[in-house]
Order: C-alpha cells, then sequence, then structure tokens
C-alpha cells in the first residue's frame, strides 16, 4: 500500500465503519481481569541483584582517585558511557517500584543473618515493615526520588551533577539500613546476657612477667600494582565540605608507600601469655576534618579508649559489635570525648558515624601487649616475647589476614615479613 495525503483520512473511516459493524454483529468481548501479582524473589533478592550493582556503579562512574601515579578523574565521555549508565539509573528507579509490590517475602526461605546480633533477622524486618508500612512506604519513595534525580542528571550528561546527588543517594540507601538492617539496638539482649560476667571480671593488676624474652620485627608490603583511593564526597555534609575547602580528603582504604610498604595492618601475636597490667595511659582517637584519627589503634582489654570530637559537627559513635564492647552515642559538641573501656577481646571492632558513611575507625582489642599498628613504612616491632614459636597474625581491611609461624630466641630479635598480594 503507498502512503498518500489521504491514507489517514480513508484508514479513520474505515475503522469507523468497522467499528459501526463490528457493534452491530457482536457484543464486545469480556475483558480479562488482571491477573494478581504472584512476587518470586524477595526484597533481598531485588537488593543485591540490582539496587547495588546499579548504585555502585553509578557511584563509581564519577570519581577522583589519588595514587602515587598521579590523580586520576573517573568520568563518562562517550555515548556509549553514558546510554551504559541510564541502564543501571533506570534499573535504580524502577527497582523501587518493585520493592512496593505487596505480598514480597523479605528474604529468601531459610536464610539467617550472617553477623547475629548486629543484623536483624527476617522475621525482624518483616515485623518493623508490618507495623508501620507507611515508613517502608516513605523510605522507598525516598530512594526513588533519589534514583529520578540521578536518572536526570544522566539524561542531562552532567556529570558534575552525577557526582554531587551520588551523595544523597548514599544518604538516602543508609537511612533505610539503619532502619530494617542494622538499627544498633539489635545486641541489647547480648549486651544484658554479659553484663553480669562484666561486673564480675573487675580489672586486676597482674604482676608483669618475668623472665627472658626476645622481639619481632617485620614489614608489611603490597606486591603487583598499587591501587590508588577515592576523594571522599564531603559535599553529603555542607559542614564537613566547609572544614575541608582546601584540602583533597581521601578515603585511606589501602595506605601505601611508593615502594608498596602497607599502612594500617593490626599485627597481632595469637594464644595465651601471662599476665600483665593494663597499661594507664588512654588510647587516643580523634575525629578530625571528618574522618578517624588514626583509622586503625590498639587497645587491651580493660584500657581506656577515648575518642574526641574536634569538629564543629555533629558526629555519632556506633560500635558494630555482639560483644560487651558496643555503644552507640551522639557528640553534638566540638570538644566532647567519649570514654570507654573495652572490657572484651575483639578481633577487631569497628566504629562508624551514622552520620558521614565514610567514617571508619577500627580496634583491635587484645588481652596481652603483644601487637602493633604499621605506619607508612609497613614496619613493626613486638618487644618483650616470651622464647618459643608463635602464631602471628596480620589484619588489613580490605586485604584480610595473613598468618605465619615465628619462632623467638631469649634477647633474640625473630623476623616475621608479610606479603599481600595485588
Amino acid at each position: 500500500m503507498r502512503w498518500t495525503t489521504q491514507t489517514p483520512r480513508l484508514a479513520a473511516g474505515l475503522i469507523a465503519l468497522f467499528l459501526v459493524v463490528g457493534g452491530c454483529a457482536s457484543e464486545p468481548p469480556e475483558v480479562a481481569s488482571m491477573p494478581d501479582f504472584h512476587p518470586t524473589t524477595s526484597v533481598q533478592d531485588i537488593m543485591l541483584s540490582i539496587i547495588d550493582p546499579a548504585a555502585d556503579t553509578i557511584w563509581e562512574s564519577v570519581a577522583t582517585i589519588v595514587s602515587h601515579d598521579g590523580i586520576e578523574e573517573r568520568r563518562p565521555t562517550s555515548d556509549e558511557d553514558w546510554e551504559a549508565l541510564r541502564i543501571e539509573a533506570v534499573r535504580l528507579v524502577e527497582a523501587t517500584n518493585l520493592l512496593l509490590i505487596p505480598g514480597r517475602d523479605v528474604a529468601r526461605p531459610g536464610f539467617h543473618s550472617e553477623n547475629p546480633g548486629i543484623e536483624l533477622e527476617p522475621e525482624e524486618v518483616q515485623e518493623l515493615i508490618d507495623q508501620d508500612p507507611e515508613a517502608w512506604r516513605r523510605l522507598v519513595g525516598d530512594l526513588f526520588q533519589a534514583s529520578s534525580t540521578i536518572l536526570s542528571a544522566v539524561e542531562d550528561r552532567d556529570a558534575d551533577r552525577l557526582f554531587d546527588e551520588g551523595g544523597p543517594l548514599d544518604v538516602t540507601c543508609e537511612r533505610c539500613h539503619q532502619t530494617y538492617w542494622y538499627p544498633g539496638d539489635t545486641a541489647l539482649q547480648q549486651i544484658e546476657a554479659e553484663e553480669a560476667r562484666r561486673r564480675e571480671a573487675e580489672e586486676q593488676a597482674p604482676s608483669e612477667p618475668t623472665g627472658p624474652s626476645g622481639s619481632i620485627q617485620g614489614q608489611v608490603r603490597l606486591e603487583g600494582d598499587l591501587p590508588g583511593n577515592a576523594v571522599i564526597r564531603m559535599g553529603v555534609d555542607p559542614l564537613c565540605a566547609q572544614l575541608t575547602r582546601d584540602k583533597q580528603m581521601v578515603q585511606e582504604a589501602v595506605l601505601t608507600s611508593r615502594d608498596g610498604s602497607l599502612a594500617n595492618v593490626f599485627v597481632r601475636l595469637q594464644g595465651d601469655f601471662p599476665d600483665s597490667s593494663v597499661p594507664d595511659e588512654p588510647v587516643v582517637i580523634d575525629q578530625q576534618d571528618c574522618v578517624f584519627s588514626p583509622r586503625v589503634a590498639g587497645a587491651r582489654v580493660g584500657q581506656l579508649v577515648q575518642i574526641t570530637n574536634n569538629d564543629p559537627v555533629l558526629h555519632n559513635l556506633n560500635a558494630q559489635t555482639t560483644t560487651t564492647n558496643s555503644f552507640n552515642v551522639s557528640q553534638p559538641i566540638q570538644g566532647m570525648v567519649h570514654e570507654v573501656r573495652l572490657a572484651e577481646e575483639e578481633g577487631m571492632l569497628r566504629i562508624r558515624c551514622d552520620l558521614h558513611r565514610w567514617m571508619t575507625e577500627y580496634i583491635g582489642v587484645v588481652p596481652h601487649p603483644f601487637f602493633a599498628v604499621t605506619d607508612l613504612s609497613g614496619t613493626f616491632t613486638l618487644s618483650g616475647v616470651p622464647p618459643g614459636t608463635h602464631t602471628i597474625q596480620a589484619w588489613h581491611e580490605e586485604l584480610g589476614v595473613l598468618t605465619q609461624k615465628v619462632t623467638v630466641e631469649a634477647d633474640g630479635v625473630a623476623v616475621a615479613d608479610f606479603g599481600y598480594g595485588a
């Protein structure tokens, strides 16, 4: 058929005739009712398979990475880059609609929390949603708004705006997590159960161990290409942005020297040792320019830890643990100090600020004095170690744990070097 200027008029007439004839010939067919929704996946599945990957791709698409080789600015540049981002932004927006379909389970059948006492179990999350469904819809609506803003920035191909809007998206995600994933009070029963034991374990001052001893020295290195660290999105909090206006604050997750020497590695001996007195000096941790300093520290069981807010900004200290070391306090005033004695041994106690998600602190809590944290030289020394063969452990927040055996002789110096693969 050849399309002409008369074709639309002819087509309209044929359609009208068909409707008239069809209406006289028979009754219109009944419209089948819409089937009920039958969700087959859980909220957890949508988070893990759609929302998390899409959000990570968007956050990582615009970033400033600082490394020993210089500064790398990551920006989408080609049509393909922007189209790929648009796909992820669309997924993010539409996933919020999937979350609101009724009848969807919170998690897969049989799933249990990997961190009981810190994270809620699926049935606890479901109970919170059932108690206040409007709060759930409101948080999902906030995610929809933040995602829609991201999609708008992608469609406008505005990289700077995309970077800025990544902050509110992060805050929105974290607000939902704090409501339904790790509210901070889930360890209450464990804390209460341990309270009696903590009261019984009063501080003692045992005598210092006597006898021959040696020391262990070593260096921790990262082998291969050295990764960079992302510049922190301080714009999430205008006060933090103002404090660091002339500074480039970097998330020092993997802090290295150019030769690969690795800082912020917590090194400790494993095993039991003779009792020794706990130092009177406190472990001091600062919150300065909206980051923790130092990022990694060590403390004896029962030693006083002082955490100071040196910023004119509200900070929060939320200890992630299932032991009696738990605390969750706010520091709204500059100069405020929170003091705590960590009463139980703990591999690595993580402390985060609920208000500034990038703020992370790790404290190794050890019942003996044989531990250290590496500096930029990657080196450490453990002194006064009893002679014998010991297991020594190195821990890094992203690279994991390495262990080895080391034999210490009286008045001798044993060497224990560690190398992380790239």
